[in-house]
């Protein structure tokens, strides 16, 4: 009889060596926590941060861990609690179409903590990080998309098992230890996408690094969970997506690189990755032509399944519900000239031009999309009418930021400084693309340099 699903994730998770990983998986892995560092320092000022900040000041105030952004340590649970939420707070994060999630922000920061507690290296974090997003890839593949059909945030229903296998390789757990620990994780997962609009959507990714954390040092205790829990009737998968049968199932890591046959979604606007083909499209049409407010009758978005159950949010109020608006982004683009980290606050939100013009912008399932099924891609079709009589046709299949449409190195790194200049200046930011860009190489000296 074959060993249950999670003790074949286990051992190959234990038994990964630096040296297997493929050097492709390697720089999408550098690239990931450059952009991870970024969007976590550009999130900690956040309100959901702050908050998580003052938590986990007043639960484990002491501590060898940095939570980034400020001048403040705690524990491995906690600093990696403040930090996931920091990292997800501006919706700025990396995508994965394998979730239809966020999976970086739920791994990277407890590799970063954990290697701090350890006094690790630059290459045991990177090799941590790709075995947890490669894990829980993993079990995306036999639990997609029906997980998220069902109303999941997959960020951290699938990230916290990223998160656990991370935490469980750098306290050098053995392989029935990071099993049971797994299974601890299995029931520690949760995030409804009920909670999107709000501060919890960004505390999600914080709670699965959390809960990861939690799971190995219960199960590095003795705490011990069923290793069939994946597969079994009522278990993960059967509970969340109504899977009753996993018959078949195969653990293909090491075989099957995700990062390296999917890749990953680097963003170029701090919203919902649902609205970036349209904004994409909608940007280089204005590009092209100038184009008013007063000019326009209406505008017709037309896209897949997936859109107004992540785009919840037709007339925001505030920053948090503009980031799940397809109004919101095309108007911001139109009425402020950009969608970018100044267009999301408050008073640009409420600008009485905005909120004229949002009612305007009407988002409906397209029919020839829908036929794609449950995406996460969001290919769009825009009809603008304007009062002139005329009608104008876009469309996109894909944003930039996706492995066909790569950023340029430079984009990458004009991105990490928008995010982190304003706090530490120019050449501290200098500095954390040097060793981000050479992780593999960075010593745990060079890493609490960057990080004090």
């Amino acid at each position: 009889m074959a060993d249950s699903l999670i003790l074949q994730i286990a051992r190959w998770c234990v038994g990964l060596r630096f040296e297997d990983i493929p050097d492709e998986v390697i720089d999408i892995a550098k690239t990931a926590l450059t952009d991870y560092v970024a969007v976590t320092i550009a999130g900690s000022d956040m309100p959901v941060a702050k908050n998580l900040q003052q938590f986990a000041i007043q639960r484990a105030p002491q501590g060898n861990c940095n939570v980034f952004g400020t001048e403040q340590k705690s524990n491995m649970a906690y600093a990696s609690y403040a930090n996931g939420a920091a990292s997800h707070a501006l919706d700025f994060d990396d995508v994965s179409w394998a979730t239809i999630g966020h999976p970086t922000v739920t791994v990277a920061p407890v590799a970063f903590a954990v290697a701090e507690e350890r006094k690790l290296d630059g290459a045991s974090i990177l090799r941590a990080y790709i075995a947890g997003v490669e894990a829980q890839h993993q079990i995306a593949r036999w639990v997609m998309p029906q997980l998220s059909e069902q109303g999941w945030h997959t960020t951290p229903t699938i990230g916290v098992f990223g998160s656990t296998v991370a935490a469980g390789i750098l306290l050098d757990l053995d392989e029935d230890t990071l099993a049971h620990a797994l299974a601890i994780a299995a029931s520690s997962a949760s995030g409804v996408r009920g909670n999107f609009g709000s501060q919890t959507k960004a505390m999600h990714a914080g709670l699965a690094a959390f809960n990861g954390i939690n799971a190995v040092e219960l199960a590095m205790i003795g705490v011990t969970g069923k290793p069939n829990v994946i597969e079994s009737a009522d278990g993960f998968a059967q509970c969340f997506t109504g899977i009753t049968t996993l018959e078949g199932a195969e653990v293909t890591l090491g075989k099957y690189w995700d990062l390296k046959e999917n890749g990953l979604v680097f963003k170029q606007y701090p919203c919902c990755s649902g609205s970036h083909p349209a904004i994409d499209c909608w940007d280089a049409f204005l590009q092209e032509r100038s184009l008013g407010a007063d000019d326009i009758e209406y505008l017709q978005v037309g896209v897949s399944l997936l859109g107004p159950r992540e785009l919840v949010c037709n007339c925001p109020q505030n920053a948090i519900e503009a980031k799940f608006s397809m109004p919101y982004a095309l108007a911001a683009r139109l009425i402020h000239g950009g969608v970018g980290l100044t267009e999301f606050t408050d008073e640009a939100v409420l600008d009485q031009r905005i909120q004229a013009l949002m009612p305007k912008i009407q988002m409906r399932i397209d029919p020839e999309l829908e036929e794609l099924g449950f995406i996460g891609t969001a290919p769009v079709k825009i009809r603008v009418y304007l009062k002139n009589g005329e009608m104008i046709s876009l469309d996109n299949d894909l944003a930039k930021g996706n492995p066909e449409k790569p950023f340029l190195q430079e984009e990458i790194d004009r991105k990490f400084m928008a995010c982190v200049v304003a706090k530490y200046g120019e050449n501290r930011c200098l500095y954390w693309l040097t060793v981000l860009a050479h992780l593999e190489t960075a010593t745990y000296e060079e890493l609490n340099q960057l990080l004090n």
